[in-house]
């Protein structure tokens, strides 16, 4: 398999991919980072449960992209603005590459992690706006926001103020760095939907 055809293969399945790599990535952080140092687990163990979210996204029983393009921005359209090719980048890039980056610099300093538990915590609550917004009881993504983002989020940001890593829960960088970076993914969305908006009526 030559680096084209890998490629293809990963934009086809990264999402299958994503689910394999989380079960690893589980039971790697469990057998030799938890009892190690439970303030690193904490950082990193957000990576593969994110990994589980996108899989509910994006495989069981999928459907985000046309939720987005549907239900919240109301197009007759199921693959566009947000299709596959935004999808694939946004996800990859944002939890496959800048989530672990930051996760491993966190062993040498844990500030540089200590952002991530709030974005996974804010990217569950966001699945409830998207319902709220859409009018919809279920969207993909919500019951692992429900299940996993938000409470894991939670407890791990009460275990790092209890033992001091934060000092305050709110007043934080790292509460506004994991909110912007959620925010990063709307306005993304809402800049696609404009320029598709511009595309469409030329």
């Amino acid at each position: 398999m030559d680096i084209a055809e890998y490629y293809r293969w990963l934009k086809r399945d990264w999402a299958k991919t994503g689910l394999i790599l989380s079960i690893f990535l589980f039971v790697f952080l469990i057998v030799f980072v938890k009892n190690t140092d439970f303030v690193l687990f904490l950082i990193l163990v957000q990576t593969p449960l994110y990994m589980l979210h996108e899989t509910e996204e994006y495989i069981f029983p999928g459907g985000f992209g046309r939720f987005f393009n549907v239900d919240i921005l109301k197009l007759k359209t199921e693959d566009e603005p947000v299709n596959e090719n935004f999808i694939f980048y946004v996800n990859v890039i944002l939890i496959w590459i800048i989530l672990p980056a930051f996760g491993l610099l966190a062993i040498k300093d844990y500030q540089y992690g200590l952002w991530i538990p709030y974005f996974s915590l804010f990217a569950g609550v966001a699945h409830i706006a998207l319902g709220i917004k859409a009018g919809k009881p279920y969207n993909p993504g919500l019951i692992i926001s429900l299940l996993l983002n938000i409470p894991v989020g939670m407890g791990s940001i009460a275990y790092l103020v209890d033992h001091q890593i934060i000092p305050n829960a709110f007043l934080n960088p790292y509460l506004v760095i994991g909110l912007a970076v959620n925010l990063v993914l709307p306005v993304m969305g809402m800049a696609l939907y404009k320029k598709y908006l511009k595309t469409t009526s030329a």
